[in-house]
């Protein structure tokens, strides 16, 4: 289903050939798992802050490996199903944004909003801890993931910072406040469309218990 197949009964290399397909993913849980090794918000790599999400370490260059012919005929088919989809996405976005404001969420966290003229269909619910709110997000999203709320990261953070550009040479141009801000305060959590108004609710109350702790 990958577009190809690679062989082997040697576990690093499996594990290797299974990194460049995924980007030069570090992580090594199967799809659909979380935490195989134990500590997925304990390591220290490269010069990433100290527990970055294993999920979202890159130890190399990788690549994106993936779409086959029989994929994109189920993507296909799919696209009948786009449009309820994307309003699915739309109200729920709408529906958390309005609960975390009625919860006084937006006192610790930047909450998203659209862009001027655009319309999403929302990815996910991303929110950035403020500077003042003294939280700490390992902590909040420890907790909302106890409590069965999946969270994950804006994907690589600073990519200069990831482990996989430690040999590369580059150039920064500014001081990448921004791109710090969101590898260190960033994270999302799910909207997609088959959750329905009580899990929303769940998700905002956890999120004021996270905070009131």
């Amino acid at each position: 289903m990958r577009g190809g197949a690679v062989f082997t009964n040697n576990i690093k290399l499996a594990r290797i050939a299974e990194s460049y397909r995924d980007w030069g993913r570090d992580c090594y849980c199967h799809t659909g798992m979380n935490n195989t090794c134990g500590k997925r918000f304990g390591w220290k790599l490269g010069k990433l802050p100290e527990g970055y999400d294993h999920k979202f370490i890159y130890s190399h260059i990788g690549y994106n490996l993936k779409m086959t012919d029989m994929q994109a005929a189920l993507g296909l088919s799919q696209l009948k199903k786009l449009d309820k989809f994307v309003s699915k996405r739309i109200e729920n976005f709408h529906i958390l944004n309005e609960l975390m404001k009625k919860k006084g969420l937006d006192k610790y966290f930047i909450l998203p909003k659209k862009s001027y003229k655009s319309e999403p269909s929302w990815f996910g619910y991303m929110v950035t801890l403020r500077k003042d709110s003294n939280l700490n997000r390992k902590d909040i999203i420890n907790f909302l993931e106890d409590n069965k709320i999946i969270t994950r990261l804006l994907f690589a953070g600073n990519l200069t910072k990831q482990p996989a550009f430690e040999e590369i040479d580059f150039r920064v141009i500014g001081d990448l406040e921004n791109t710090d801000l969101i590898m260190n305060n960033t994270f999302w959590v799910g909207i997609y469309p088959g959750l329905d108004t009580n899990h929303l609710e769940y998700i905002s109350d956890k999120f004021l218990e996270a905070v009131n702790k």
